[in-house]
């Protein structure tokens, strides 16, 4: 009987010890993922800046960049840029906000089809810029339309000889260069030590391929999307990290076709030259894009060539070139 016993006690402690080892090695198996699914060290914000920079662009981007600073989760930053640029003061605005945000945190750009004049200005401040071979990248320049002269009449009278147009042709040529000056004195602060181009050469204004880029300094290395959020992530010293895409609101507007092909937002449009200077501009229009892109011969709605601004904007004589940017006669 004791015999009997003493077996099944055995039988009992052998068991026991069975589920024992059935629950740690089931333990191991589960912990990895139970550790992936909670061991995030910071999240890696992704913000697109796509189509013309315009007052809603540069507000929605600033926005999503104010929000990734106010975000102790948010550890970096990756800007993806599919844009050719857009007005002066936006771009100016958006190349502001890019600087801050760097300060605080990692700052990657990846480059989709086109980073060109104001959307180069805006990504200027990156730690680093990605792009692909086709991508389009420069334009560092400024284009503005001339004011239109008035005369005073018995409907419009003034308190100041320039209070109609806002001063004389030197007057307005100072502007437009200290405009492009600007623009050329941010692009050697935030990339001089990389670039391969003399501020001469930076001030034709070209436009490069994502290799020539690489090759001239414009850019760091070729590469997409994920190269730029992995390379933010190891800045940031992530090894765990969440990819959070923060797209500003409303619809993207293009007016390059090849851009908006490419385009990868939600909401967006093709746009006429016409959406940035207006069918019939009264005054200056200061504007960072390729010239190439206010021909109306790539505007789909173009009809028939005015003799507006953007019409004398395809090479010919009436384009005066200025010190770090071109105005249009």
């Amino acid at each position: 009987m004791a015999s009997r016993i003493g077996a099944l006690l055995r039988r009992i402690a052998r068991s026991y010890v069975l589920f024992v080892v059935i629950g740690v090695v089931v333990g191991l198996a589960l912990a990895p993922v139970a550790w992936n699914a909670t061991s995030s060290d910071g999240t890696v914000a992704v913000v697109p800046v796509a189509g013309t920079i315009d007052g809603g662009t540069s507000a929605g981007v600033s926005a999503m960049l104010q929000r990734a600073r106010s975000d102790s989760d948010v550890k970096a930053v990756v800007l993806l840029v599919n844009s050719g640029g857009g007005g002066a003061a936006a771009s100016e605005e958006l190349y502001l906000q890019t600087k801050r945000t760097s300060q605080e945190m990692p700052v990657i750009t990846s480059v989709d089809a086109a980073a060109a004049s104001g959307a180069y200005y805006t990504i200027a401040p990156s730690d680093h810029i990605y792009a692909k071979p086709a991508s389009t990248v420069g334009s560092v320049g400024v284009l503005a339309t001339t004011p239109r002269a008035l005369e005073p009449t018995t409907v419009i009278s003034t308190t100041g000889p320039n209070k109609l147009t806002g001063g004389d042709e030197r007057e307005f040529n100072y502007i437009l260069e200290s405009l492009g000056n600007a623009f050329i004195g941010a692009i050697f602060e935030q990339r001089g030590s990389e670039l391969q181009l003399s501020r001469t050469e930076l001030e034709q204004a070209r436009i490069y391929s994502g290799t020539q880029a690489v090759q001239n300094g414009l850019v760091d290395s070729i590469g997409g999307r994920q190269a730029a959020v992995e390379h933010a992530a190891d800045e940031a010293g992530l090894d765990n990290y969440d990819v959070r895409v923060m797209r500003p609101d409303g619809t993207a507007r293009f007016l390059s076709r090849s851009n908006y092909v490419a385009s990868t937002a939600p909401n967006k449009t093709m746009v006429s030259a016409t959406y940035l200077y207006g069918e019939e501009p009264s005054g200056p229009v200061f504007l960072m894009v390729p010239a190439t892109y206010l021909n109306p011969a790539n505007d789909s709605a173009a009809t028939e060539p005015r003799p507006t601004a953007a019409t004398r904007l395809s090479p010919s004589p009436a384009v005066a070139a200025a010190s770090g940017g071109t105005h249009v006669a």
